[in-house]
């Protein structure tokens, strides 16, 4: 598999999520290949499953800003203990990352 950079989309989103989920004293950092890595801490119990997972991403969509950006498609990828604990990929359900306010 190739390596690439990150779209710009998700660079701007692994920033944005970054300070969001230091309220769970979790690191986020961009990967590549339009990763974002979420690196839960050790001395913390991690025993959520994939919906839990998916429902923390959902959640923080709504405390993060937008970012206007063409989006892309997004894999999160949650380690713990130093290893792979779980990943969910994300599609864009739209083009551009923009709230639409009704």
């Amino acid at each position: 598999m190739e390596i690439r950079e990150s779209s710009q989309y998700v660079k701007a989103r692994a920033v944005l999520l970054a300070e969001y989920f230091t309220q769970r004293n979790w690191t986020v950092a961009e990967g590549k290949n339009d990763s974002v890595i979420l690196y839960i801490p050790s001395d913390q119990i991690c025993n959520y499953s994939k919906d839990e997972l998916a429902e923390i991403i959902a959640e923080s969509d709504f405390h993060v800003i937008e970012t206007g950006l063409r989006m892309s498609s997004i894999t999160y990828v949650f380690l713990h203990k130093g290893k792979l604990y779980d990943e969910i990929v994300e599609l864009p359900t739209k083009e551009f990352d923009i709230y639409e306010h009704h």
